[in-house]
């Protein structure tokens, strides 16, 4: 993994967010630029989403590169755009099938390199699908697109009304993960809606010092009927 970050002195950025146009700025202090970067897929559709967006610190304004830095993704230039809303982004739209493996996301200005970060995507799947129906008894599902430990959310509702159904995020190790029979008991008999997403993130750092992350979210849905 190649990372290079050069003192942010006089880079100049044009700032357009929170609704209104900000003046020009200088940033000349090291982690004022912070990189967001964010894949989004989910099973069933055709591309992902690839979103960037720079910051005035981790929770801060996004904001528009000046004319002379880029962002490319693989060698392909990300095209800028705006809302007043949310400010500056860059976003791409990829077929999710020829999309997996290593990739680059690489900052220039100048021609100069400022910064490449390297990402590994891989869909996430089901060895073997849990089945229409099924038991209230251990449901051990085996994944697989995941790291050795990885992070996937899980969303479990049902009918009824009353119901808080399971949502929390689960640590995942050895690309398994175990609805034990008390979780499935916060469920009522019938369909039940399963979602299933990877929340994996890394935080970028330079010294030690956080200047970014790249976060990768999968989403795989099922539907079964839980009985007794």
């Amino acid at each position: 993994l190649l990372i290079r970050f050069f003192p942010l002195v006089m880079l100049v950025f044009l700032l357009s967010c929170s609704g209104r146009d900000k003046k020009p700025v200088v940033i000349n202090e090291a982690g004022k630029l912070f990189m967001d970067y964010q894949v989004q897929a989910g099973e069933g559709d055709d591309n992902l989403t690839v979103l960037v967006r720079f910051r005035d610190g981790a929770e801060g304004d996004a904001f528009l590169l000046p004319p002379d830095a880029e962002i490319l993704l693989d060698g392909q230039l990300l095209q800028a755009d705006s809302v007043k809303r949310t400010g500056g982004f860059y976003e791409t739209h990829l077929p999710i099938d020829s999309f997996q493996g290593v990739h680059h996301l690489v900052l220039r200005q100048g021609g100069k390199l400022i910064h490449d970060e390297a990402f590994n995507f891989a869909v996430m799947g089901l060895e073997e699908e849990p089945g229409d129906s099924l038991s209230r008894k251990d449901l051990v599902l085996k994944l697989t697109g995941l790291e050795e430990e990885d992070y996937v959310r899980v969303i479990a509702t049902d009918t009824a009304f009353y119901s808080e159904g399971i949502n929390r995020l689960d640590t995942i190790r050895n690309r398994q993960l175990i609805l034990a029979q008390e979780d499935l008991v916060q469920l009522v008999n019938g369909p039940v809606q399963l979602i299933l997403s990877r929340e994996w993130e890394k935080t970028i750092e330079e010294n030690g010092y956080p200047i970014g992350r790249i976060s990768i979210n999968y989403t795989l849905r099922r539907e079964f009927i839980l009985n007794d």
